[in-house]
């Protein structure tokens, strides 16, 4: 059997290191309560090696034991946050900018704006179109839109195209373009009144 003072030793590094794998492998407490048992041994047999007979050993032990395992823990987090160590352990979420999640599919998705394309799938009001030999997820501007309707796209809302049928878009185009200027009613211009003064309107 090893010496009392060697196996404190042993058993504190051993439970140390445990508390650090506890922290970074889920394994429903069976780690840490080995490392707790180790700590317990190894805190039994340092008394057992240098109390009354080494009280300079003892105290150092001492020392290392509380000061050790915050010290690991508090290791261990800063490892795990702040090391390429960490992303073994831990996946880590996609960072967002502000023009979303894909900046590169946000420009591209921008591009077909005023594209034409057809419907994939019923428009409930989501769905899938196919723009410019392309399948994209997309949402109506209005009401159901069935599959097969001709559509175009008028904005984009996230990572989806939103789009109107062609009909309603060629409709709101011609609404919008000014009116021919030889086909425009210009009021008459004349000195006649549409209606007839009375001769004694100055009598009282």
């Amino acid at each position: 059997m090893p010496d009392a003072a060697v196996l404190a030793t042993i058993l504190l590094v051993v439970g140390l290191f445990l508390v650090a794998v506890e922290m970074m492998i889920p394994s429903l407490g069976l780690i840490g309560a080995a490392a707790g048992l180790c700590l317990v041994i190894s805190a039994w047999s340092a008394w057992q090696a240098w109390w009354g007979t080494s009280p300079v050993f003892f105290w150092t032990y001492v020392a290392f034991f509380v000061v050790g395992i915050p010290g690991v823990c508090f290791g261990t987090i800063y490892l795990i946050q702040n090391t390429v160590f960490g992303t073994f352990v831990i996946l880590r979420a996609q960072k967002r900018s502000a023009d979303g999640p894909n900046p590169g599919m946000q420009t591209h998705l921008h591009g077909l704006i005023g594209q034409l394309g057809e419907t994939v799938s019923t428009l409930t009001p989501g769905g899938m179109v196919e723009v410019a030999g392309e399948r994209h997820h997309a949402e109506s501007v209005g009401p159901m839109i069935e599959s097969g309707q001709a559509i175009t796209v008028v904005k984009t809302r996230g990572t989806r195209l939103v789009v109107c049928p062609r009909d309603e878009q060629q409709i709101d185009e011609t609404a919008s373009e000014p009116i021919p200027a030889e086909t425009r009613i210009e009021p008459k211009q004349t000195d006649q009144l549409d209606f007839d003064i009375p001769e004694n309107y100055t009598e009282k």
